[in-house]
């Protein structure tokens, strides 16, 4: 057997990732980076103290030392790396990177260069996101994406039922009235942008609705748990058994 070393601050053990959260409730529905059944392996989730949807938008500098305790704290506990359950949080990004001693991914945007490596010059790539007006060029920008791709964005805060549901956190979610609104919305973008090579799912609460998307768009489709399982299948390879 190995041998096995104490962490101090450790509540228990055997936890691969660790998801800072914002501060918020609101129902987080199974493939939702919110919800633990959304993983095949162990997560630890930790709030964020004042870090509301607004706050972490605008990348509010005052969320900084909360932000970074909070990151901290996980790595204490011994994940193995550090994501988000908001894809604004790349503004902390660079900030809780260089603030910790083990991988940090914050922010589903952080796919766009890798998703921008597979298309040819012509492709575009399609950002669906939780509110478009937040989701200036700065944030992108953040994200390494290469200065001639281009992006085609549309946010989802002018679909009634999205708005209602997570907008203003409810009780309830109705998840066919929302994957139908998220459907909707990407074949339009795909209707007047039909070079739209791939979609990037930005909002942490999308995961749910990618395989409809991809249905319904015939289009490769990337999110929040894109990036979580790539980090995860590097911290845990598994043997190859067949045969030859």
């Amino acid at each position: 057997m190995p041998i096995y070393h104490n962490r101090p601050r450790a509540d228990a053990y055997g936890y691969c990732v660790g998801m800072l959260m914002l501060d918020v409730r609101q129902p987080f529905v199974p493939g939702d980076v919110g919800n633990a059944t959304s993983y095949d392996y162990p997560v630890l989730f930790q709030t964020v103290p004042g870090a509301e949807p607004p706050r972490v938008m605008r990348g509010d500098p005052e969320l900084n030392d909360a932000v970074v305790e909070a990151a901290r704290e996980l790595e204490a506990q011994g994940v193995k790396g550090i994501g988000s359950d908001c894809g604004f949080f790349v503004t902390f990004q660079d900030l809780v990177r260089e603030s910790v001693d083990i991988p940090v991914f914050m922010s589903s945007l952080l796919e766009l260069p890798l998703i921008s490596s597979f298309l040819g010059k012509d492709k575009a790539i399609g950002v669906l996101t939780a509110n478009s007006a937040a989701l200036g060029n700065q944030v992108l920008e953040l994200s390494g994406i290469e200065p001639g791709r281009e992006l085609v964005v549309r946010g989802m805060q002018d679909n009634q039922h999205w708005y209602a549901a997570f907008k203003v956190p409810a009780e309830k979610v109705d998840t066919d009235i929302i994957e139908r609104e998220m459907v909707n919305t990407a074949l339009e973008m795909k209707e007047s942008s039909p070079h739209i090579g791939a979609f990037l799912l930005e909002c942490s609460i999308m995961p749910p609705y990618a395989k409809a998307v991809q249905e319904a768009t015939g289009t490769p489709v990337y999110d929040f748990m894109s990036i979580i399982n790539y980090f995860q299948r590097g911290t845990h390879q598994q043997p190859y058994q067949g045969y030859y």
